[in-house]
């Protein structure tokens, strides 16, 4: 065999092994906040799918506009865009396993990073998401996470070591949140 053939060889057998999996380690609060370029409190008001074209090819696209209620770290807006991998256009729809799903009327805390990833600009991909959810009962908005269980304490941010199946006794409410997210917030400032 010549050089070139071994080469050729060694070349299309690197090319066909499967794409690994990306793993996203779970970031815990304190990493979240530390790592978000901004964090603020926002409800969807338009999402649209386009295709673009980039170095690796075209893709499907999402803007998620967001209207910011309230901003804890970062620049104030009034309105946001960010862009996610995914989407569908016509008939064509890309599907990013465990990409966030924005819909509007969603309302959610959004920790976003610095440099934004090539498919989500979320901290931690999707972990960057809480979900707001009203209790009807009560009134008070409740905390979820990103695939939209009840969250407890912030022990459990980045902690998959609960069991999804099991509901906790206390869910923090929005104001328990977004005060230990400006406490966390302020004492990083002062570092």
């Amino acid at each position: 065999m010549t050089r070139i053939s071994c080469l050729t060889l060694a070349v299309l057998l690197v090319l066909s092994r499967p794409a690994a999996p990306t793993i996203v380690i779970p970031p815990t609060f304190d990493e979240l906040v530390a790592r978000a370029e901004s964090v603020f409190v926002a409800h969807v008001v338009d999402t649209r799918s386009s295709w673009v074209e980039s170095r690796s090819g075209r893709s499907i696209v999402t803007d998620v506009t967001f209207a910011i209620e309230r901003t804890l770290k970062g620049p104030t807006y009034a309105e946001r865009s960010l862009e996610f991998l995914g989407g569908t256009v016509g008939d064509d729809t890309l599907h990013v396993s465990g990409m966030p799903q924005f819909h509007v009327g969603d309302r959610d805390v959004l920790f976003v990073a610095d440099s934004g990833g090539p498919a989500s600009p979320l901290v931690g991909f999707w972990y960057g998401r809480f979900r707001v959810q009203r209790d009807a009962p009560t009134g008070v908005d409740m905390i979820r996470t990103h695939d939209g269980r009840p969250l407890a304490s912030l022990d459990e941010v980045g902690n998959r070591s609960r069991a999804a199946t099991v509901a906790p006794l206390r869910t923090l409410s929005l104001n328990d949140f977004l005060t230990a997210v400006d406490a966390k917030v302020r004492a990083l400032g002062r570092q």
